[in-house]
């Protein structure tokens, strides 16, 4: 039976056939399922998605990082490089709507799991290839991984303190970055399919080509704007701000840093203020940004030193009703117990029955529709927890059938 499409569940009736792991497909395909498509996801036997491996720590047999990303699927467990798998991909995919894979550039076209043999069976099928380089140019059959792609898309280049060496963000924002890329690829192929067949027209699919440089590259944003305007080579600025000052983390007197700046000059007046130190907001080395970041090397000292005289928490209510920018350096554990995410009300922390690991905690989406967050109506699946199922549903697969793939091991 159709799905019911509701706000929150924008996607229903939509399903997806996930080809990846890792992280960057598998953290798209997880969203498309929290706006309510039906995601199944397929794991190769023996193993599945290498990242249940990764940890600690670990609920049960699977990994908390392959959980995190992979609520809201369906777990099939086949061999795709025997003829016979392969088979069963084209299949499954002729009943979905979206196909995501992350294999090298050319490896699933040995194997006729390329966009034009599948969407020649299928032509509204559309097809997202997640990669490291592209599907096309001299890097592409280079493996992906967030790190290589941040270092060569000089993300490393630019983070951490000035006098210090290049740092990897503390998650993987290349990776992250390049599902949610791909998720809105996805969505506009969806609606520009829906649209044409609301007018009569063929709904025909496409091939999309999300990468990890490309986006890394493309999140450079204003940073590399200002290079290719100016040609000056951006600094590393720890958590300063090349462009605005002050902008950045200070020391307070109970050894805790606080973040606090001024994005324009009407707000580096309300920061003197409230920092007792009026004066400053007409000091004519500081009346304007351009004349603050000229001058951010006499600046900073002065308003760090303000800022040790007292601890957090005073600052925390003193600048409490400013629209500053400020807070504090939370921890992990501070920031998941702070109200705007603790508050059961928010929905932002999900919780789920795992079938083997319990009661299992986690991010979950980050958008609402109409007031409601997306819901998670399956946990994340175990290894091939679905595969009778999925093939049966969609394939008519009988007990026979499934009895010879197994002992064939084509399916586990």
């Amino acid at each position: 039976p159709p799905v019911p499409i509701s706000a929150h569940r924008p996607l229903a009736g939509i399903r997806v056939l996930d080809l990846t792991r890792v992280l960057a497909g598998p953290y798209c395909s997880m969203i498309l399922g929290d706006m309510g498509a039906d995601v199944i996801k397929v794991e190769r036997p023996g193993g599945g998605d290498e990242t249940r491996q990764w940890g600690p720590p670990f609920a049960a047999e699977d990994s908390v990082y392959f959980l995190s990303v992979n609520r809201n699927k369906r777990s099939v467990c086949l061999d795709f490089g025997q003829p016979a798998g392969a088979d069963l991909v084209r299949r499954l995919s002729r009943r979905c709507d979206v196909l995501l894979e992350n294999f090298v550039p050319g490896k699933l076209a040995k194997r006729g799991l390329d966009f034009a043999s599948l969407s020649a069976q299928n032509p509204g099928l559309i097809y997202c290839s997640i990669s490291g380089f592209g599907q096309s140019g001299p890097w592409r059959r280079r493996a992906g991984y967030d790190v290589a792609a941040a270092a060569i898309g000089g993300f490393l280049g630019i983070t951490g303190e000035p006098d210090g060496p290049p740092v990897r963000a503390g998650v993987a924002v290349t990776d992250l970055s390049t599902g949610l890329y791909a998720l809105s690829a996805i969505l506009a192929a969806l609606y520009r399919r829906r649209t044409a067949e609301s007018l009569g027209e063929v709904g025909r699919g496409c091939w999309i080509d999300a990468n990890l440089l490309d986006t890394q590259v493309a999140t450079m944003s204003h940073v590399a704007a200002s290079f290719l305007h100016t040609g000056q080579e951006p600094s590393r600025w720890g958590t300063g701000h090349a462009n605005l000052a002050p902008y950045q983390a200070f020391d307070t007197s109970d050894r805790r840093q606080l973040i606090l700046g001024a994005g324009n000059d009407r707000q580096f007046g309300v920061l003197c203020r409230r920092l007792g130190a009026p004066h400053l907001a007409t000091d004519p080395r500081f009346l304007s940004n351009r004349l603050r970041v000229a001058n951010r090397t006499s600046l900073i000292p002065l308003i760090q030193a303000l800022v040790r005289a007292r601890p957090l928490a005073d600052w925390l209510a003193t600048l409490e009703g400013s629209d500053l920018p400020y807070g504090p350096v939370n921890t992990v554990a501070e920031a998941l117990a702070s109200p705007p995410v603790a508050d059961p009300a928010s929905g932002l922390l999900v919780t789920c029955e795992h079938p083997a690991a319990g009661r299992v905690t986690a991010p979950g989406p980050a958008v609402r529709f109409d007031g409601r967050r997306g819901e998670v109506t399956r946990p994340p699946p175990r290894l091939g927890e679905h595969t009778d199922e999925v093939l049966g549903e969609l394939l008519d697969c009988g007990c026979e059938e499934l009895l010879e793939l197994r002992r064939g091991k084509v399916i586990a």
